[in-house]
């Protein structure tokens, strides 16, 4: 296989950490970046390798890929399917559901006790009690178990349980900006019928029955049905609601102007979900109306448009939903491509963007995330910054990710400089200088050696006028000392000098008329 550098850059740190003795090693990487690339080198070079996957749907796309990219069989570990112990008949990788892994702890059959890796897909999902106890099994008996995440956090970036922080960290603003990856245009559509007001928050998120009973009512559900009508232009488009309820009032809305529309959730039949996920690939249903499916796991590189119509306090939960979006169509990129070939061709595609249209509260009132707090960090620490992203993202025309980001950065950077050139204007008036050697270095440049030696100077009109004390003659000092009316810090320093030559200080160089000075 040949790797893109992120791809090898994360499986030599895994390996280095490794070496090192680490065995609990969290990669990072966004959706659409080549996670199972990874998986599958490490799975290379490992000895027995064990992939486990959340998701029945993740589990057979992970075994598929790296049969293929092994050129190897995988055994599966699911339902009614075991992983074979005999030796001649088993094989080298195991891929497993992790709900069959620890449906009576099958993890600790005899197939599973020379496991040397265990590779943990989707990492953030479901830290239990029982997933733990898996994990710490395998990493007693020597395994090394490598966590996989877009978002290894959860809420608004708090640590995982059991997991440690991330040892690489490849990040999606970093994938676009490499060509990797397909960049949202965002739209903020203030909707005059969502009120937030009345919706607590619960354990970092919005209390579910109340949001639930502000994202049914009538006025809102026709706000987002017509949002979604004039906008997605008959292209692929995924909406995000908050319970059934609100999925199939939305589902009536479009029925009702002749647009079919799809549901998916996780009480659905199915055989019926399966159904409608068919109508949407295949193109009989332009739009899909998801409760609790598509937020992670769902690979669609044909995905225009991500209505979020519900908010979240989640930073993980919001950007595994924007990751959708971010793949590039089928055979756009090559592997041979530079940075730029890259970003040219996906430009020249079909698909040059995705669209995300945040639905967000008039009032203000809350400050409900955005895929700019995604996309840029420094909306986090600067509230400033983050209402300029929501001004720019307001506009009828939305606004380019990367071209809101740069205007952002550059604005804060002329304002930097303004601070800097106002700081300079100050030190200059500084009249540190009056007593003290004041050096007035710029403080934003490179260091420079020091041209002049620092120390008390002295004050008085003279022929010593300026010269540093140290290289004064002790009886000037002293009729200095005679003739000063007052006390201050330059006698003080005077004093001390005096001091430091009757304590028999070393003779310094240059000395005047013969006298002794301190050094």
């Amino acid at each position: 296989m040949k790797l893109r550098e992120n791809q090898r850059t994360a499986v030599s740190a895994v390996c280095q950490a490794a070496k090192r003795g680490e065995r609990r090693i969290v990669v990072c990487q966004p959706v659409g970046s080549g996670k199972t690339e990874i998986i599958a080198e490490l799975c290379r070079l490992g000895r027995r390798p064990l992939v486990v996957a959340p998701l029945l749907d993740l589990m057979r796309q992970a075994r598929d890929r790296l049969e293929m990219r092994l050129g190897e069989k995988c055994d599966i570990e699911q339902g009614a399917m075991v992983a074979e112990s005999v030796e001649g008949l088993r094989r080298r990788v195991i891929v497993g559901s992790r709900d069959s892994l620890l449906s009576r702890s099958r993890y600790k059959a005899k197939a599973y006790d020379d496991v040397s890796l265990v590779c943990i897909d989707e990492c953030h999902v479901g830290i239990t009690p029982r997933l733990e106890a898996m994990l710490e099994h395998f990493q007693n008996r020597g395994a090394t178990i490598v966590g996989f995440s877009a978002t290894p956090y959860k809420g608004k970036g708090k640590a995982l349980r059991w997991w440690p922080r991330p040892q690489v960290v490849y990040s999606l603003r970093e994938g676009i900006d490499d060509g990797y990856l397909v960049s949202p245009k965002c739209f903020l559509s203030q909707s005059t019928a969502l009120d937030m007001s009345a919706v607590d928050e619960v354990a970092g998120d919005w209390d579910k029955k109340q949001l639930a009973a502000v994202l049914t009512a009538e006025h809102f559900v026709q706000e987002v049905s017509s949002l979604v009508l004039q906008t997605h232009a008959q292209q692929p488009s995924v909406v995000y609601a908050a319970c059934v309820r609100q999925a199939e009032l939305l589902s009536e809305v479009f029925s009702r102007y002749g647009v079919p529309a799809a549901i998916v959730h996780s009480r659905q039949n199915p055989l019926v979900r399966k159904d409608n996920m068919t109508a949407f690939l295949s193109g009989q249903a332009k739009i899909i109306v998801n409760v609790g499916i598509l937020g992670y796991g769902w690979d669609f590189p044909e995905l225009r448009n991500i209505y979020m119509a519900t908010p979240t306090r989640s930073l993980s939960r919001y950007e595994q939903r924007l990751g959708r979006g971010t793949r590039a169509l089928h055979g756009v990129i090559q592997a041979d491509m530079t940075r730029e070939e890259r970003r040219a061709a996906i430009a020249a595609s079909q698909k040059p963007h995705f669209n995300v249209w945040d639905v967000t509260d008039s009032s203000r009132k809350h400050q409900l995330l955005s895929a700019l707090d995604v996309l840029d960090a420094k909306i986090l620490e600067s509230k400033r910054r983050r209402q300029l992203s929501k001004d720019l993202a307001a506009s009828d025309e939305g606004v380019a990710f990367e071209d809101a980001v740069r205007e952002l950065d550059a604005l804060e950077s002329a304002e930097r400089e303004q601070e800097r050139e106002a700081l300079r204007e100050k030190r200059r008036g500084l009249l540190v200088g009056v007593t003290f050697e004041h050096d007035s270095r710029d403080l934003f440049a490179e260091p420079v050696e020091q041209k002049k030696k620092r120390g008390w100077r002295m004050l008085w009109n003279g022929k010593y006028r300026g010269e540093l004390i140290e290289n004064i003659p002790s009886g000037y000092l002293r009729f200095v000392m005679k003739s000063a009316k007052k006390k201050d810090a330059f006698t003080d320093a005077v004093s001390r000098e005096l001091a430091r030559r009757d304590a028999g200080g070393p003779v310094t160089q240059g000395a005047v008329n013969g006298e002794r000075r301190s050094a």
